[in-house]
C-alpha cells in the first residue's frame, strides 16, 4: 500500500513539473504539491480540532463520572458512552484525523528526497560504471554527482530533465540538490539565502505553535496538567530541531517544510476565526444539556444506603429472574444438606440398636454355656437382691 502511494505522489510530481503555468521550476512543483496535499488533507484536520474542542468541554463531566461510579466499571462505562453519544462524540475522533495524515506526509518526504538523489546512491552505479568501461566508454558513464531521481517515471519530462545535470536551481539563489551545511562551508555569501529559507522555516515554526496555545484555555482544576507542560516543552524544541536537520538536508526539503508551516498558520487562523468563534456558542448548548442532565438526576428517588451496599455487590447485577432460580438452588442445597443429615443420624441410630442387639445376643450365649458347665445346676439368686427382699416383705 506505502509503494503505491509513492508512486501515485511522484506521478503528481512529475504532472505538475509539466504543467505549463509552472514553467519547468523544481521548487515550484514542490511547493504545488504541498499546498494541493496540505488542502486535501485539511477537512481532516478540522474535524480532528472540532472533535479536541467537545473533548475539552466533557472533561469535567468525565471527571463527575469516573469518581461517582468508581466502583461500578461496568455502570462508568455506560454512562460515558451515553455522554459521548448526547453530544456527538467519538473519543478517538481527534487522534484518526492525524494519524491517516501521518502516511501521506511521510511518503510525500520520502518523494522530495528521492528526487534529490544522486547517481553515485543509486543501488547499481558500480554496475553501471563497470560496463562502460567495459566498453570503454568510461566517458559516458554517468558521473557520481549527477542525479538520478527515485520514484520518477523514467518516461516522465523531469526525470528527463534531471539526468545529467549536478544542480537543481529555484529562483537563481538555490540548489534545491545542495545541503546548506555543504554550502556554508564552501562560501558564506553563496550559503546567505539559505540561511534565511532556514531562520524562515524555524520562525514560522515557533508561530504556528503560538497561534496554538493562545487559545488554549487553563484546566479545569486551575492547575496545569503535568503531561500538558511535558507536550508543550518537546513543542518548544521541534522548531530548533528541523532547523537543524535543514543543514544536513537537501534543501528541497526545507522547501517543502517552509511551504506546509506557511500553509498551516493560515489554516490555524481560519480555525480561530471560524471553530474557536464558535466555541462560546457551543459551550453554552453544552452547559444547558448538562444542566438538563443534572436535574434529571437530582429528579430520580434516591437509593437507600443498603442499596448502595447492595449495588456493590456483584450479586445484585442479576435480574429478578436470575435471582429467584440462585435463592431456588440455595434452598434446595439447604433441603437436601438438612435430609441427608437426617438420615445420617438415622442410619447412626440402627447401628446402634444393631450393636445393643448384637450385644444382648452374645450376653444370652455367654449364660447359657454357664449353666451347662455348672451341671444343670439351678440359678440361685444371691442375697439382697430384690426378689429377696419382697419375700420378706410379704
Amino acid at each position: 500500500m506505502i509503494d503505491n502511494l509513492i508512486q501515485f505522489i511522484a506521478r503528481l510530481l512529475a504532472g505538475i513539473y509539466g504543467l505549463p503555468v509552472v514553467g519547468g521550476s523544481y521548487g515550484f512543483s514542490i511547493m504545488l504539491l504541498t499546498l494541493g496535499i496540505m488542502i486535501v488533507v485539511m477537512p481532516l484536520t478540522l474535524r480532528a480540532t472540532k472533535s479536541t474542542i467537545k473533548m475539552s468541554m466533557v472533561a469535567p463531566e468525565l471527571k463527575r463520572i469516573q469518581k461517582e461510579f468508581k466502583d461500578d466499571k461496568e455502570r462508568q462505562n455506560e454512562e460515558m458512552m451515553a455522554l459521548y453519544r448526547e453530544h456527538g462524540i467519538n473519543p478517538i475522533g481527534g487522534c484518526l484525523p492525524v494519524l491517516a495524515q501521518a502516511p501521506i506526509f511521510l511518503v510525500l518526504f520520502q518523494v522530495i528526497r528521492g528526487l534529490t538523489r544522486r547517481f553515485e546512491d543509486a543501488p547499481f552505479a558500480g554496475v553501471v560504471t563497470k560496463v562502460y568501461e567495459v566498453q570503454n566508454r568510461a566517458s559516458e558513464a554517468p558521473k557520481p554527482e549527477e542525479f538520478f531521481p527515485r520514484y520518477l517515471d523514467r518516461s516522465s519530462e523531469m526525470f528527463n530533465s534531471l539526468i545529467g545535470r549536478t544542480e537543481m536551481t529555484f529562483l537563481r539563489g538555490f540548489d534545491l540538490g545542495a545541503q546548506p551545511n555543504e554550502v556554508l562551508s564552501s562560501s558564506l555569501v553563496d550559503g546567505i539565502p539559505y540561511l534565511i529559507l532556514i531562520a524562515f522555516l524555524v520562525g514560522s515554526s515557533f508561530y504556528q505553535q503560538k497561534q496554538i496555545t493562545a487559545r488554549r484555555s487553563p484546566s479545569a482544576d486551575g492547575e496545569e496538567n503535568p503531561v500538558l507542560q511535558q507536550q508543550q516543552a518537546i513543542l518548544k524544541f521541534l522548531p530548533f530541531l528541523t532547523g537543524i536537520w535543514s543543514f544536513f538536508f537537501p534543501t528541497g526539503l526545507s522547501v517543502y517544510w517552509a511551504t506546509s508551516n506557511a500553509f498551516r498558520i493560515g489554516q490555524q487562523a481560519y480555525i480561530t476565526r471560524t471553530i474557536y468563534a464558535q466555541k462560546e456558542d457551543l459551550e453554552a448548548s453544552f452547559q444547558a444539556r448538562l444542566e438538563a442532565r443534572k436535574k434529571e438526576r437530582d429528579s430520580e428517588p434516591k437509593k437507600p444506603e443498603s442499596e448502595k451496599a447492595e449495588s456493590k455487590n456483584p450479586e445484585t447485577k442479576k435480574t429478578g429472574a436470575e435471582r429467584t432460580r440462585s435463592k431456588d438452588k440455595s434452598t434446595s442445597d439447604a433441603a437436601s444438606n438438612g435430609s441427608s443429615k437426617v438420615e445420617q443420624r438415622r442410619q447412626r441410630e440402627l447401628e446402634r440398636k444393631k450393636a445393643i442387639k448384637a450385644k444382648a445376643r452374645r450376653n444370652t450365649s455367654s449364660t447359657a454355656n454357664t449353666d451347662q458347665a455348672g451341671g444343670g445346676s439351678p440359678r440361685t439368686t444371691p442375697k439382697g437382691t430384690k426378689p429377696q427382699q419382697r419375700k420378706k416383705k410379704r
